[in-house]
């Protein structure tokens, strides 16, 4: 599947300078027929023509040629992860849809961003299996934790999707936010897992007000220059917002570096 999007880049190949044009391949974990990860890239990119692959759709034979032309990998939201990935088998009984080939997929995209330093954004789910990758858990069923639903009480219209505010204190510069700034943003979240124990090699960039974690990325940046994930849904979620757009820019940034090295 192919897709034509506008993405400003310059002789750096940084969105926002328009100059000239660019091929990427993004390989996602699933891709649905909403297209709205598409659409979200599409809505921050100008000139550069994106090569869609949707892993969930390959052989393994097919997935293994496609890697190594992978400028960027994207894992999408999608069911629970099976709670014995970080050591809690017993609470199947507390998750919805568990897919195995997907926790198996994602599981070998994750390790060949290991071995390759691939960029990676990850979101909601793909967040939450960046976080058990690298030996962290969840908490299966948040309202357990949290007392309330909140982030998937629903809103107008959607009995589940969730309109919330996230936050980032001085830890968010790399989206070119300054550092000493405490950013907010309204954003869409439709999760009822979430991070327990962080894993030590990632570090949290954003939050809810409620304390759970929102946002992380790899704290070795030199082999994981791009390794971030959001438990909001940036493609769902309000625009203009400060931690909405910057996510998907910082992201397709890094894959352009990465074409630029081919």
């Amino acid at each position: 599947m192919s897709l034509s999007l506008v993405l400003f880049m310059g002789n750096c190949g940084v969105v926002g300078d328009k100059s000239e044009s660019s091929k990427l391949t993004l390989l996602a974990s699933r891709l649905f027929p909403s297209r709205t990860y598409e659409i979200y890239l599409d809505d921050v990119a100008d000139e550069v023509e994106i090569n869609w692959v949707d892993a969930s759709t390959l052989s393994q034979d097919q997935l293994d040629s496609v890697l190594p032309l992978a400028h960027g990998i994207l894992l999408t939201g999608g069911a629970d992860i099976h709670p014995d990935r970080y050591g809690q088998a017993h609470d199947t009984i507390q998750c919805g849809n568990i897919d195995l080939e997907r926790d198996a997929l994602e599981s070998a995209l994750l390790e060949a961003v290991d071995r390759n330093g691939i960029p990676l954004l990850g979101i909601c789910r793909g967040l939450q299996f960046m976080n058990i990758h690298h030996g962290g858990s969840l908490h299966p069923h948040l309202p357990d934790v949290l007392g309330t639903d909140a982030h998937r009480a629903g809103i107008e219209g959607n009995s589940r999707d969730t309109l919330h505010t996230v936050f980032s204190i001085g830890s968010s510069e790399f989206l070119g936010i300054a550092e000493a700034d405490t950013v907010f943003s309204r954003v869409t979240s439709h999760h009822h897992q979430g991070i327990s124990q962080l894993a030590r090699t990632l570090e949290a960039w954003a939050y809810a007000p409620d304390g759970l974690v929102e946002g992380v990325r790899h704290r070795d940046t030199v082999n994981y220059p791009c390794y971030i994930g959001v438990q909001w849904h940036p493609e769902r979620s309000p625009s203009d917002q400060a931690l909405v757009e910057p996510v998907g820019r910082y992201f397709l940034n890094a894959a352009l570096k990465r074409a630029s090295q081919d």
